[in-house]
C-alpha cells in the first residue's frame, strides 16, 4: 500500500501496532486500522476532527481514509477529548495486571480494530 507523507510521519508507530516492518505488504484491512490510527494520532495532536481536515493534513483524497474514518466516527472516537488522554498519550499508571504502556498499546491496537471493522460498529 502506498501512504502520504503525513501518513509517513507516524510509521513507526503504525509498525509497533501493527507488528510489522513492511507497511507496503499489509493486506487491506490491516491498512484500514493503520490509517485509523493515523487519523487518531492526527486529531490527537490538534487537527480538526473531520474527514476534511485530516485529509489535508495527510494531503490525501477523502477515499483513502473514509472507511476507518467513518468507522471510528461511528464508534464514538472522535467524541471525546483525544489531545489530554493519558492512556493514548502513554502516560497511565500501572494497575495490578497491566503496565502503563500495556494498557497504551491496547488502546492503539483497539483503534486500529475498530478503523480496520473487525470490532464496534462497521459499514
Amino acid at each position: 500500500m502506498q501512504y502520504s507523507k503525513g501518513v509517513k510521519r507516524y510509521e513507526s508507530v503504525l509498525k509497533t501496532i501493527c507488528n510489522t516492518e513492511d507497511l507496503d505488504n499489509l493486506s487491506p484491512v490491516e491498512w484500514e486500522g493503520c490509517l485509523g490510527v493515523a487519523c487518531v494520532m492526527a486529531v490527537k495532536e490538534g487537527t480538526d476532527p473531520s474527514m476534511r481536515a485530516v485529509c489535508n493534513f495527510f494531503e490525501i483524497s477523502d477515499g483513502h481514509i473514509e472507511k476507518a474514518f467513518t468507522r471510528l466516527k461511528l464508534n464514538g472516537i472522535f467524541k471525546q477529548s483525544l489531545r489530554d488522554d493519558k492512556v493514548l498519550s502513554g502516560f497511565a499508571r500501572d494497575t495490578d495486571w497491566r503496565t502503563g504502556n500495556e494498557r497504551s498499546l491496547n488502546a492503539w491496537c483497539t483503534i486500529a480494530g475498530i478503523a480496520s471493522g473487525l470490532i464496534g460498529t462497521v459499514i
